[in-house]
């Protein structure tokens, strides 16, 4: 009899939490819905290259995708362009300016939200601008409502992998084929996407072979270098105490990782700690310690086997580069900044075949596993016992981005604008 009425205490329990999860979904799915505008654009050249509007959700702190909009944009500004930064969503102004300055002191600009950026622009207070750049899937909708500027779509991931296959999902997909002209940060995103065209257009065919766009979908492409800023992340000088000496690692009986984690499922929030909990165990079985620390998430996620750092500005990254022995990154979709900043800091990476690391680095400048592995001792042991791949690691890695900067990446951005005006 007790363990019936268990037993039903856990299925409405579980039913209730099911029917809570599906509320939530179905709150955030129609708040979306509110704004999504999925017809498309006929983009017009524009008569001149004077000012461009980057649309965002919400400025938040330590976001690198907004930091990497606030580069791009301060890039631009050098060029002589004005810069403006609308945010859709409510936030106060003081609050964006607090969370770019967090993000990069320094950046150029000019914040204002959305509501009123249209009514300043509708009273001819403020001149209406030449480009309006989405920066996310959903700030397309918004960028969509300037009419008389040429409409830019900054790719900086292909988006649709945040989500599970669904609603969030196909919508996300839906904004590439929308005519907005996409300038995508590295050639992945442009990759995934002409896929995609390349299977709908087979789709509308009927299944015919071709490479030709469906009629309602349009594709417009072009590709900036996917940039680290090598001024903020440096080797430490050789002579200096703090330097990679690569050979001390020989005689290492701790080894210290730097483990860059998310919550979202890309990042491998749960396989990365399983991992590391194993690889652990059987350094220990030789005589190493593991200790890994996290970073990159807020101090509310747990990460058993591990010490969780929270969010790191710029100093606190710099010390921890420099105290570990291996960073650790998951670049399932497009790459992140974080291994460029590792590698230029001397900092030897860990990362995943099955991502995205390939498409940008070369495949021996770091220690690749992939998701068939439930640790990675080995690849440890090799490695500190090895202290010239090390070395070399560093070297290949370091000769592949030696032209990268967000000055470079800045002026691409700047000259694909100007060839249209």
């Amino acid at each position: 009899m007790i363990e019936q009425l268990v037993r039903e205490a856990k299925r409405r329990i579980l039913s209730f939490m099911h029917l809570i999860e599906y509320k939530l979904d179905k709150q955030h799915v129609e708040g979306l819905l509110k704004n999504y505008d999925p017809a498309p654009v006929s983009n017009k050249r524009p008569q001149k290259c004077e000012s461009i509007a980057f649309v965002i959700t919400r400025m938040v702190r330590f976001h690198g995708g907004q930091t990497s909009v606030l580069r791009l944009g301060t890039e631009l500004a050098k060029q002589g362009m004005r810069v403006y930064y609308l945010i859709y969503k409510r936030q106060s102004v003081e609050e964006m300016e607090y969370c770019a300055k967090e993000n990069l002191a320094g950046y150029r600009g000019r914040f204002m939200s959305f509501g009123d950026y249209l009514k300043e622009s509708g009273k001819k207070r403020i001149e209406n601008v030449d480009f309006v750049c989405a920066t996310s899937w959903d700030t397309v909708s918004f960028a969509k409502k300037l009419e008389d500027a040429y409409k830019l779509y900054f790719v900086q991931d292909y988006e649709p992998y945040f989500y599970k296959y669904g609603e969030e999902f196909l919508m996300c997909r839906s904004t590439y084929g929308q005519g907005l002209h996409m300038i995508s940060l590295g050639s992945w995103n442009r990759d995934m996407i002409l896929k995609d065209a390349e299977a709908y257009s087979r789709l509308n065919e009927g299944g015919k072979s071709g490479t030709s766009i469906g009629k309602s979908q349009t594709y417009k492409i072009d590709v900036v270098d996917f940039p680290y800023e090598p001024r903020e992340y440096t080797q430490t000088d050789p002579s200096s105490d703090n330097a990679k000496d690569y050979s001390a690692y020989r005689t290492r009986k701790k080894i210290t990782i730097a483990a860059y984690v998310k919550f979202y499922g890309k990042r491998l929030p749960e396989f990365i700690p399983y991992m590391l909990r194993n690889t652990a165990k059987k350094l220990k079985k030789r005589g190493i310690e593991l200790e890994v620390l996290y970073f990159g998430e807020a101090k509310t996620f747990k990460a058993p086997g591990g010490k969780n750092l929270g969010h790191l500005n710029r100093t606190e990254l710099t010390e921890l580069y420099r105290k570990a022995d291996f960073g650790l990154v998951a670049s399932m979709s497009n790459i992140s900044l974080v291994p460029y900043e590792m590698h230029a800091s001397g900092l030897p990476v860990i990362e995943f075949a099955d991502g995205t690391y390939t498409h940008f680095l070369p495949a021996d400048s770091a220690i690749l596993t992939d998701i068939t592995k439930t640790d990675i001792a080995q690849e440890l042991y090799a490695a500190i016992k090895d202290p010239g791949k090390l070395r070399k690691m560093h070297e290949s890695a370091m000769d592949a981005m030696k032209d990268l900067s967000w000055e470079n990446t800045g002026k691409q951005f700047y000259e694909i604008l100007r060839t249209l005006s």
